[in-house]
């Protein structure tokens, strides 16, 4: 997992240096503080190193961590993702206990130019990214856009999130802890969602009736969506959860309660990473933390502006809410 975060000259970022992380960490800030920003590029680092493992000798990991970037940012060129003023782009992390590095200017195109030559695998690694619009109904404008066109529209974290929902459940224990969650999140709506036989669409399930996805609330997709990626193994304990605005669509009596299963999943070994406007979920963890005595577990990253450049304090919210608006 994620111990060490060093940034210089990405994006909004002209410095971060982001030493203490958490199993669950919170990103929050008013519009345009990089919180998407942020939460991406951990995406981006973690995924090319789990699609680095799998290709091996295939490509090396700095040409799947440019595509990565490229797709996922939506960009033409690196360059562009270079702080505005500076000349060159370098972050440094560590995940798994492994450092690496990687840099490169605004002249890049779609290569980066330096970056850790003997990337340690991270074979069991599982890098999932839960963005904040419902891909559910849109799962096939999403496909042909990315396999057939391939053209920018949808980026890279609905387009992995897809081929992770097309995988198959399959039989077998899920480990207790998850198991649990699973159970929690599936009495949210008393149903859950689940892929038809006949036509392969998604369907939410409730009292042996089937909904197509149109007719399926926005909160009951966004909680299914993280029941399928438990039942399907794909989010496990060697899994890095990414959940941009988690609290959209939801009640804040739903808010409350998703907080208290990722908090069940954070115990289960999987470390999580979100970004959020809520006070609801700020809060809910704040009390979380509190209640069960756990120091370094939620950690926070508050993001605010300084004219260009934007600046980020750290804390754990155990020890209290956090000073941002």
């Amino acid at each position: 997992m994620f111990s060490k975060l060093l940034i210089k000259n990405f994006a909004l970022f002209k410095s971060l240096d982001w030493q203490q992380h958490g199993a669950i960490n919170v990103i929050v800030g008013k519009n345009d503080t990089g919180k998407s920003h942020l939460l991406k590029l951990l995406y981006c680092l973690a995924k090319s190193l789990e699609e680095f493992s799998r290709r091996r000798p295939a490509m090396p990991w700095r040409e799947v961590l440019a595509q990565k970037l490229i797709w996922t940012f939506q960009t033409e060129a690196l360059g562009e993702l270079v702080c505005r003023g500076e000349k060159r782009t370098q972050v440094d992390f560590t995940l798994n206990d492994d450092s690496y590095l990687f840099s490169y200017g605004r002249s890049a195109q779609q290569k980066v130019a330096t970056a850790t030559e003997n990337a340690v695998s991270q074979d069991e690694l599982s890098a999932i990214f839960i963005p904040p619009k419902e891909l559910l109904t849109a799962f096939e404008a999403i496909e042909a856009t990315r396999e057939k066109l391939e053209i920018f529209g949808f980026d890279d974290t609905y387009y992995d999130l897809i081929r992770a929902l097309r995988l198959p459940t399959t039989k077998g224990n899920i480990e207790s802890n998850l198991k649990q969650v699973l159970k929690s999140l599936e009495m949210l709506f008393s149903g859950n969602i689940a892929q038809s036989k006949s036509n392969g669409q998604f369907v939410f399930q409730r009292n042996n009736q089937n909904f197509t996805m149109p007719q399926t609330a926005e909160g009951i997709k966004k909680i299914g969506i993280l029941s399928l990626l438990i039942r399907n193994r794909t989010l496990n304990k060697n899994s890095i959860l990414f959940l941009d605005e988690p609290e959209t669509n939801l009640h804040p009596e739903y808010i409350v309660k998703l907080m208290t299963m990722l908090m069940g999943l954070s115990r289960a070994g999987i470390q999580i990473y979100m970004a959020t406007h809520s006070y609801f979920v700020i809060k809910q963890l704040h009390i979380l933390a509190k209640e069960h005595n756990l120091h370094d577990h939620v950690q926070f990253c508050s993001l605010s502006r300084d004219g260009e450049t934007v600046q980020a304090a750290f804390s754990d919210l155990r020890d209290g809410m956090p000073d941002n608006p």
